[in-house]
């Protein structure tokens, strides 16, 4: 009898997610990418490093330091996690900078782009670098000095600082209290990072210049040294959310004391004297041995603003432009969707058709209503707009504003006020859930009684991500699904329990055991000697019991495969166990959100998509919605492409038992973004043909015969 409890039969959740990372990092190396998109992934990587040390290295300090012996589904205890985390990110940073600093950099210097850091270089453009300095930068620097009266400064989680060692000259007066340490923050959120100069890619990090004229703000005292520093803390927070009409004011102190929080990683320049570094490390009570020194430029998630803000189009991969679907060209959007379920695949096909869609039902007189779920928005949304302007119109709008949406919640609170002041209900979530399905309903009178429209998705109402993100849109006005989603929403907004689903499953209701027995039917059909088929493709697996069941459908017989973008605790390939098993992660042009689950049913097949990936928080601590794909010709979609990226050899990694992965080589290069992205235009070509066949007049009879 196989134990499946044994930690041996999983992988670490943690140091998965850091090969991950190592492979988003890939992109960055690869030599035929353009210039800029090796940049963008280098920004890319550091920040996804940056939010892990924020929320998973943060959560796990806390575990070792309650030193309750708990320990993961592979056994670790929490002091060897964090050991290893620690070894893996240095040898993260080793080649992150050794490809940014020998590669990257000289060969956009090579191309005509120049990020200038080193002092040598920027002596050259000293006299336009001054003139930038006192009349820019200068007139928001604010030197932060410790003295007697001065306390040590809390300095903010992820913003960049000059370090500056002070000493005392003959004209400070004996009145004017004495220090030998000073802090400036480097001003990018008011500034920018980097200082461009007009008409040329030539590019200075605002701290460089700081550093050239850091005199110029301690008169009276020599600077004898200099180093930028830079803390990370800890930003995941729970609210005690007992009084839910106080929890908008409890996240926004939440926020404010953001700065007060435990420091999770400290990075520090090359030149700062060791006693200083001791010092600061003790001040700021770092936790752990996550102290970093960066010989480079700092913060190379910051390039994205490179990358944004170049001209050097030359140097980027061609923009993909969204098709606009032929569905809703030439039609009323609602009769459209009460006529066939429509299925879209962004970001190459167009998300105009979702802000449209909102857009219609403020200005429709036949719309009552619109409920809305609202994770992570866009800024200066257009959906945003259209529901302020539907409830100004009198509708009933009704929206869940997920407040608790980590690294959203301002723009969140901003969010729920506007709509509140246009008049539309907004409510902030069950108590100790997050709400991350992303649903859309409306209900519209018409003349045969009333209909809803619904709009489900894998991804967020936010226009700037369906442009990065893959993801599916599903437009329905199937009744049965209509009546799940009214459920859905009464459960949101007056925590009434669905009398039952008739298609959809909700966690933390159902989720988990919908997809076990799912799982489990897959399982007794290959006992049975049947064909038994599970096909997925989600963005993490981490799941305990849901890895026991795909281990137990695998003994059984059952061929499962996989597309998981980021960390995955199951192990493929182990014998016996999960040799029916294999794993595919793809990276590249878009990052994979969407969430598929097929499963064969004895040839009745199931497709599904979800906003939940098959961890625990998505199955036990959020509000997710599972939802079913009924049409043939959407199903198809799926189908194909499902097959394209499992043939895909230009972007996929197979995982290995042992937790590394390789990347797929094959004689015929496959890219699935561009098959995709070709099959899709073929898709809407013949679309467009097959309605300009339709509008084709045809005479009736020949009427020179007639006559």
């Amino acid at each position: 009898m196989i134990d499946l409890n044994n930690p041996q039969y999983f992988l670490n959740r943690e140091w998965s997610w850091l090969e991950f990372n190592n492979r988003v990092l890939y992109e960055a190396c690869e030599e035929d990418k353009p210039l800029m998109e090796r940049l963008k992934f280098a920004s890319i990587v550091t920040r996804n490093l940056e939010e892990f040390f924020m929320v998973r290295v943060a959560a796990i300090n806390k575990q070792n330091e309650l030193e309750t012996g708990g320990s993961s589904p592979d056994g670790l205890p929490p002091a060897e996690q964090l050991m290893g985390i620690m070894a893996r990110v240095r040898d993260f940073y080793k080649k992150l900078y050794g490809e940014f600093d020998k590669k990257i950099l000289p060969e956009l210097l090579q191309a005509g782009v120049k990020i200038l850091t080193d002092p040598a270089d920027l002596v050259k453009y000293q006299d336009y670098l001054k003139h930038i300095f006192q009349n820019r930068i200068r007139k928001v620097l604010t030197p932060l000095s410790v003295g007697p009266t001065h306390p040590f400064p809390r300095l903010n989680s992820g913003r960049l600082y000059i370090a500056a060692g002070l000493k005392r000259g003959p004209e400070i007066p004996d009145s004017i209290e004495l220090t030998d340490l000073s802090f400036v923050e480097v001003p990018a959120s008011a500034l920018g990072r980097f200082i461009k100069i007009e008409d040329e890619e030539t590019y200075f990090p605002l701290e460089c210049v700081i550093k050239m004229f850091v005199g110029e703000l301690y008169h009276g005292y020599s600077v004898e040294w200099v180093s930028q520093i830079r803390i990370t803390r800890d930003t995941d927070f729970n609210v005690d959310t007992d009084a839910a009409s106080d929890l908008l004011m409890r996240i926004e102190e939440k926020i404010k004391t953001m700065h007060m929080r435990d420091v999770v990683k400290f990075e520090y320049e090359k030149g700062l004297p060791d006693t200083r570094l001791k010092e600061l490390v003790e001040r700021f009570d770092v936790v752990g041995d996550s102290i970093f020194q960066i010989d480079s430029l700092f913060d190379l998630g910051s390039l994205m603003e490179i990358y944004m803000s170049s001209s050097r189009n030359d140097l980027k991969e061609p923009q993909i432009k969204p098709v606009y679907p032929m569905e809703f060209q030439s039609r009323d959007i609602f009769e459209v969707i009460e006529e066939k379920d429509v299925l879209l695949y962004h970001p190459y096909q167009s998300y105009d058709p979702v802000v449209e869609l909102i857009e219609k039902s403020a200005e429709d007189p036949d719309v009552l209503a619109i409920k809305l779920t609202l994770y992570r928005t866009s800024s200066r949304s257009a959906i945003l707009k259209g529901l302020i302007k539907a409830a100004v119109n009198g509708k009933y709008v009704t929206i869940l504003d997920e407040l608790k949406a980590r690294g959203d919640e301002e723009r969140n609170i901003s969010a729920a006020r506007a709509l509140e002041d246009a008049g539309a209900h907004v409510i902030y979530g069950i108590a100790n859930l997050k709400t991350h399905t992303k649903a859309l309903m409306i209900v519209r009178k018409e003349r045969n009684g009333i209909r809803r429209y619904c709009h489900l998705a894998t991804g967020n109402y936010n226009e700037t991500t369906a442009k990065l993100y893959s993801d599916f849109s599903l437009f329905t006005c199937d009744e049965m699904i209509g009546e799940d989603i009214s459920q859905l929403f009464n459960l949101l907004t007056g925590f009434s329990l669905p009398n039952k689903w008739n298609y959809v499953a909700v966690a933390p209701i159902d989720l988990r055991e919908k997809f076990l027995s799912l799982i489990r039917r897959e399982t007794e059909n290959a006992k049975n000697r049947m064909n038994a088929r599970i096909i997925a493709k989600l963005n993490t697996l981490l799941d305990k019991e849901i890895v026991q069941a795909l281990y137990e459908a695998s003994i059984a017989g059952v061929k499962i495969s996989l597309i998981i973008r980021g960390g995955c605790a199951l192990k493929p390939g182990l014998k016996g166990i999960s040799e029916n098993i294999t794993i595919h992660s793809i990276i590249g042009r878009f990052l994979e959100h969407a969430r598929i689950y097929y499963f064969y049913n004895g040839g009745d097949e199931d497709y599904f998509l979800s906003s939940a990936d098959w961890m625990t928080r998505n199955l036990d601590r959020r509000v997710e919605l599972l939802f079913p794909v009924k049409s043939k010709e959407s199903r198809a979609i799926i189908g194909k492409v499902l097959d394209i990226q499992f043939s895909d050899t230009a972007n996929t990694w197979i995982l290995n038992s042992d937790g590394s992965y390789a990347l797929r080589k094959d004689k015929k290069t496959r890219d699935s973004f561009k098959e995709i992205e070709e099959y899709i235009d073929k898709k809407e070509d013949k679309a467009r043909r097959e309605m300009e066949k339709k509008l084709e007049f045809k005479p009736i009879r020949n009427l020179e015969k007639g006559l």
